[in-house]
């Protein structure tokens, strides 16, 4: 191309967006996946096993309290919790009371207290979830292999310098 001649509007224009950056959003995008996918999935993890120790621990702090409820009434020598104590430890029922019955769930010769601070037993619930289809490709050892391997060619192939034919085209004009 001579200096008079006007260049064409094809050899002086550039695409807006240059495909190469297109390869290299999409590769980072799909690597940023595999990481944060992965690492959101301990977090629930994480989250759900704190969950289930919290409900232990405030299922352990409630049998300690009625413990200590048990334990104070015996320190500050409640009659009722007396009478009661002797009634079914020492089999003694004071004159004018009649013998209880044994309460439910409770052998008829068990004479143990015990059972009756017993709070209900503790049902842990059980993770359920169900994974998307970009949680499989990421989590599953199979394919999270060909992910990385497809996100790292994404980034290279943006990363690579852009081809040449520009350059070419001028080249020949002179």
């Amino acid at each position: 191309m001579s200096d008079t001649e006007v260049p064409t509007r094809s050899e002086t224009a550039r695409p807006i967006v240059e495909p190469a950056w297109l390869f290299l959003a999409a590769g980072i995008a799909i690597l940023a996946a595999v990481v944060i996918v992965t690492a959101y999935e301990d977090l629930a993890e994480a989250r759900f096993r704190r969950e289930r120790a919290l409900a232990v621990e405030g299922h352990r702090d409630l049998r300690l309290a009625r413990y200590e409820e048990f334990l104070g009434a015996i320190e500050s020598r409640d009659p009722s919790l007396a009478i009661s104590l002797a009634a079914t430890q020492l089999n003694q029922i004071p004159a004018g009371r009649a013998a209880l019955l044994p309460s439910p769930g409770t052998a008829a010769g068990d004479a143990s207290v015990f059972p009756s601070l017993e709070p209900e037993p503790l049902e842990l619930p059980e993770r359920e979830r169900q994974r998307t289809r970009l949680e499989r490709l990421v989590m599953e050892e199979s394919s999270r292999k060909w992910v990385l391997v497809v996100g790292a060619v994404c980034v290279l192939v943006g990363l690579l310098p852009p081809s040449e034919s520009r350059s070419r085209g001028s080249d020949r004009s002179t």
